[in-house]
């Protein structure tokens, strides 16, 4: 058995990489240990990706809750916009996919899930479904100023705006910044001993953490750590990304993921500007038949690039004294938003070892923290794999090869269970893995309904029940209807008199309740 006591304290710590990922990691150790050391070392010849950044309601709750900054700066130096959730143009029928779980209602006398109403249409089935569909985020406060706050949005930002101002911010912390590109890393075992940059610097550490990227310096160049391919569940490798300066168009509140003849293509708004992004299948369409179907579907493109990726993640990514975060432990496609999530859910792992581990973490606790990480990463492949296995919009090669071999892994169980059973809650733990949390049951249930797959088990639902909820529908379009938009809504986040309330990221209010059924 490893002895944790004699183990050496980290003190020291040092991030390689100056993207995203290597700034929260800086930031959450700088917060929740402010008595350790902390460096960033960054590429001054390695660009950031640069492409518009979607979040889920995670994203909000780490940087104002977990990180401590100030949402009031936040706005006025990023000017996020506002997101509802995604607008998926794809299965059968167009669908909007919330943050606010609305699946898990049930209808008063029955119990039964208001799922079995949803087989025809899946819209405005509550609030913020209804909110969302309608271009709205809030409805006005009771009292006629502002909107009426809700913890169910998130972000879309331009990473550029965006990792600027983390950067500011560590520095204000106390993170050291220092500019310099990798010549070679020293290493013994499991362990990194230190860091030379090609200007003949030689930086060591108590702990490092890989914030690398694509290329994963030190848990893979250096630690030799081995890739585990999703290639058998996702197939796309290759996005062409664009964008244009916003004119006339509405900012909406959603990002959209719109079915295209080889993949998949993004839409992220920002107040200034609309990101578009299209991610393909090598092996189905060339990158220059990606950019003409890209360019027809949006003329008012500018310049675009080809960013290539390979979905999966390392086997380990936290290897004696390395902790990957980000892109250098692992990259799936961004289809439901989950890069900052995951980089987030890695960050408070880490923290919380080295408060556990009373910076000594032992075996256990860095194996229960790359468990933790690993199944996350596979969990959000299985949920992936469901969107590309049962979206019939198009027929093309690329999608019949999508019905035909995507491996659903984690998540065939809750599928079969679906087709003969419906949107049913029945046993949740046991259809899903109990670690597996980011999407629950009723994010499953959502796209397949959405996605027009059919279940044998009809509900016991009678025609007054299908009356009832068509009732609390129009209701809810109704209210919605009168809703504030993202403009709207950002017009009073940056008026000078705004405030947030207090613990409103840490500990959110519940959402506006549902009208009785």
């Amino acid at each position: 058995m490893e002895d944790r006591q004699q183990s050496p304290a980290i003190r020291r710590i040092l991030v390689l990489g100056g993207g995203t990922a290597g700034l929260f990691a800086a930031l959450s150790v700088k917060r929740h240990h402010p008595g350790m050391e902390v460096s960033i070392v960054k590429s001054p010849s390695i660009g950031i990706i640069g492409v518009g950044e979607g979040s889920t309601p995670d994203l909000p709750r780490f940087l104002h809750g977990f990180l401590g900054i100030s949402p009031e700066e936040f706005y006025r130096e990023v000017k996020p916009s506002l997101k509802m959730g995604v607008k998926f143009i794809w299965g059968k029928q167009d669908y909007g996919y919330s943050f606010s779980s609305p699946l898990r209602q049930k209808f008063k006398n029955s119990g039964i899930p208001v799922g079995y109403a949803c087989d025809v249409s899946i819209a405005d089935i509550d609030w913020a479904t209804s909110l969302m569909m309608q271009d709205k985020v809030f409805l006005p406060a009771k009292d006629g100023h502002g909107p009426e706050l809700h913890p169910r949005f998130a972000y879309h930002m331009e990473n550029g705006d965006f990792v600027t101002f983390l950067e500011n911010h560590a520095v204000k912390v106390g993170v050291e910044m220092l500019e310099g590109d990798l010549a070679a890393v020293e290493s013994a075992g499991e362990h990194v001993l230190a860091l030379r940059l090609k200007d003949g610097r030689r930086l060591d550490a108590d702990f490092f953490v890989d914030a690398s990227g694509f290329r994963a310096e030190l848990i893979g160049s250096a630690l030799k750590v081995p890739f585990v391919s999703y290639a058998d569940s996702l197939f796309c490798d290759r996005a062409v990304v664009g964008g244009w300066e916003r004119s006339d168009e509405p900012i909406l509140p959603y990002t959209i993921a719109e079915t295209m003849h080889a993949g998949w293509a993004w839409q992220i708004e920002h107040p200034a500007r609309i990101n578009r992004g299209y991610v393909y299948s090598s092996r189905f369409i060339s990158d220059q038949e990606a950019e003409t179907e890209f360019r027809e579907k949006n003329p008012k493109l500018g310049h675009v690039r080809v960013v290539p990726f390979t979905p999966g993640r390392r086997e380990r990514q936290w290897v004696g004294n390395v902790f990957a975060v980000g892109n250098s432990a692992g990259f799936v496609e961004p289809l439901e938003a989950t890069s900052l999530l995951c980089i987030a859910h890695e960050c408070r792992n880490f923290v919380a070892a080295l408060a556990v581990g009373e910076g000594r973490p032992g075996r256990s606790v860095r194996d229960c923290v790359d468990r933790s990480c690993t199944e996350m990463w596979d969990e959000i492949r299985d949920f992936l794999a469901l969107h590309y296995r049962f979206n019939h919009r198009m027929d093309t090669p690329f999608w019949r090869h999508c019905w035909d071999k995507v491996e659903l892994h984690g998540a065939s169980s809750a599928t079969v269970f679906f087709m003969e059973n419906g949107p049913n809650f029945f046993m949740e733990k046991q259809l899903l893995n109990p670690l597996q949390n980011i999407f629950g049951l009723d994010g499953y249930w959502l796209h397949l309904l959405g996605m027009g797959v059919p279940f044998e088990r009809k509900s016991r639902l009678t025609d007054q029940d299908r009356a009832a909820f068509d009732g609390v529908r129009r209701q809810w379009r109704e209210v919605s209807a009168k809703g504030m938009g993202v403009a709207e809504s950002l017009a009073c986040f940056h008026e000078p008199s705004w405030r947030w309330p207090a613990a409103f990221f840490s500990d959110s209010p519940s959402p506006p309740g549902a009208p009785e059924r």
